[in-house]
């Protein structure tokens, strides 16, 4: 099994700790399970190429780089395993959360954090991921729909605290990462927020249309009900906009 947080780098700067991470790879000088964890992103990335906007020192920004054992085919395990674990972290500091899918954590209909993952294959193989993280712990950007542990609970805490939370967790619940992919599947839809409503989704080529969320397939697509139609749909494939309220 993985050690994660076998090793911690800290890094008061840098363009992005998930590069930091694939250039350690590539020099063949990075351990499995590694942590990387820094004050400040310049070049911080979210999902769908968006820029991960943080306070700096204020919140927890980090990425792991480890060799996954599982096959390529089900490379979606680490995606709900990680946002799972999430749920399960934020829990310790008192806070109820939902996954909005693809995977980003939000707390009553504000985001918290999010997650960017990044893979490296030898061959048809997986050789390594990189799980890209980021947790408003203590500030929050000034936009809609966000807030972070301290808007939520009024407690302020240090980032590395609750990076040995999430470890702690991660480490802890590996027979999960590795065991029963419908059971995993399962967990990650039961997380899942924004279901059972109407919501408004666009596609790539802006056209709009509403649906319900029903649940994910074993890919990782989001499965909707339209007009009583299931459709799947990737992440690069649509969006959908929050409720206002």
């Amino acid at each position: 099994m993985t050690k994660f947080g076998s090793v911690l780098i800290q890094l008061a700067t840098v363009d992005s700790t998930n590069n930091y991470a694939a250039n350690l790879i590539q020099q063949g000088s990075c351990q499995d399970g590694s942590v990387i964890m820094a004050d400040y992103q310049t070049m911080g990335r979210g999902q769908r190429g968006n820029s991960w906007q943080s306070v700096s020192a204020a919140n927890l920004m980090f990425s792991i780089a480890f060799q996954p054992k599982y096959p390529l085919e089900e490379q979606i395990r680490l995606a709900w395993y990680s946002a799972i674990i999430w749920q399960q972290c934020l829990l310790r500091f008192g806070m109820s959360t939902q996954i909005k899918w693809p995977n980003d954590i939000y707390v009553k209909g504000s985001k918290i954090g999010g997650i960017l993952i990044e893979q490296q294959l030898k061959g048809s193989q997986l050789d390594w991921c990189v799980l890209g993280c980021g947790i408003n712990v203590n500030e929050s950007p000034e936009l809609k729909h966000a807030t972070s542990i301290y808007r939520e609970t009024g407690q302020r805490f240090k980032p590395l605290t609750v990076l040995a939370e999430y470890l702690d967790l991660l480490n802890g619940q590996q027979a999960l990462l590795y065991g029963d992919f419908l059971k995993l599947k399962g967990l990650f839809e039961e997380g899942l927020g924004f279901r059972n409503q109407q919501l408004q989704f666009e596609k790539k080529d802006g056209l709009a249309f509403e649906g319900s969320i029903l649940g994910v397939n074993e890919q990782g697509q989001l499965q909707l009900d339209v007009n009583g139609s299931v459709q799947s749909y990737g992440n690069q494939e649509i969006r959908f906009l929050l409720p206002s309220t």
